[in-house]
């Protein structure tokens, strides 16, 4: 899955991820560097637990997914800054 950040450095979770997560309009999230990858960490009050029903389908989403990530090089991020993507 694929999503773009817009010129003010925003991006929105996509509606299946919100939805298999139980997240709303609201929703705070830690975030982090790590590996050069951006982490987001949805903040609870208490734990939750997933279904086994519920780690499939982000399983499935992982496969149907995978390989459609986009290239960081320099003429994409250029792109990105003119808001051209």
């Amino acid at each position: 899955m694929t999503i773009t950040m817009t010129a003010k450095n925003q991006i929105t979770i996509p509606k299946k991820i919100a939805s298999i997560l139980g997240l709303s309009k609201g929703a705070m999230f830690s975030i982090g560097v790590h590996k050069n990858k951006i982490e987001l960490t949805p903040l609870e009050v208490s734990e939750r637990e997933f279904s086994s029903e519920v780690y499939k389908k982000l399983d499935n989403l992982s496969v149907k997914e995978k390989g459609k990530e986009k290239s960081l090089t320099p003429k994409f991020i250029s792109n990105l800054k003119s808001g051209k993507i």
